[in-house]
């Protein structure tokens, strides 16, 4: 592998070494606990798992791939109660960001009774819970009227192609892969830290939603909510795309099958 990985701004490019017939896993990142300490002990609302999705592909010498690998979102252990962040997508692309395979990252866990856990990473291409569609962000919309809210304190994962979206005190939001695949944050300390790969930050009760190839999204009110799992892509041979499969950090192996 010596001189075949080159580091981008944490996007590796990597040329493959020989033609053949490659199996690539790529398993998304799971998001964020959410902690309620009004209770004791401390109640956990679980971030979701990553999906994990595998194909077969025939690769050649010299080609050369991009690789994101996401990260697990942060959970906040210093406020009274705060909910998990979005879990990063992991990515392969073509060197034109031409999807190969993605994996969807988990939502995060709400904070308190009514905010529930985060949603799994999808096996399918569109986020979970007013999730993106077609490479896009995810949005937040309120869980009454259905529509786009921008007043609720929630943020939506990002996507291969549209960022994340966000409500208020949100002021970074998560980039696409496009764009550098950035996780979401606040300007200051507090709140948690969406995973790299277009996790959202999560700053109040509803937890962050999660990158993918379409960006996970929020449905909630003041009261209650829960946030989305990123959505995922295949273009393999022989797949296997498992929705919540992936507990931690992402990851991405590729295993030369066969010469041809």
């Amino acid at each position: 592998m010596e001189d075949q990985v080159i580091l981008n701004k944490g996007i590796q490019i990597w040329t493959v070494p020989v033609t053949g017939s490659y199996v690539i896993e790529a398993a998304g990142a799971s998001g964020g606990d959410g902690t309620d300490r009004s209770v004791s002990p401390a109640h956990r609302k679980l971030g979701g798992l990553g999906a994990k999705i595998t194909g077969t592909f025939q690769l050649n010498q010299g080609t050369k791939l991009k690789i994101l690998v996401g990260q697990e979102a942060t959970t906040a252990t210093a406020h009274f109660n705060r909910p998990g962040g979005g879990g990063g997508g992991s990515f392969v692309t073509l060197l034109d960001n031409t999807p190969l395979i993605v994996a969807g990252g988990g939502g995060g866990g709400g904070a308190r009774e009514n905010f529930t856990n985060g949603d799994p990473g999808q096996a399918t291409r569109n986020g979970s819970q007013c999730g993106g569609t077609q490479g896009g962000g995810g949005k937040v919309c309120n869980a009454n009227t259905g529509q786009e809210d921008f007043s609720l304190v929630a943020g939506g994962g990002a996507g291969i192609l549209g960022n994340g979206s966000s409500g208020r005190e949100i002021q970074f939001v998560p980039r696409s892969f496009t764009t550098g695949g950035n996780g979401g944050r606040w300007l200051y300390s507090s709140g948690v830290v969406g995973g790299f790969g277009g996790g959202s930050i999560a700053r109040r009760l509803l937890g962050g939603g999660g990158g993918g190839y379409s960006g996970g999204g929020v449905v909630g009110t003041d009261e209650k909510g829960t946030a989305g799992g990123g959505g995922s892509y295949n273009v393999g041979e022989n797949q296997q795309n498992v929705a919540g499969a992936n507990k931690g950090d992402g990851k991405v192996v590729i295993t030369l099958l066969a010469y041809p």
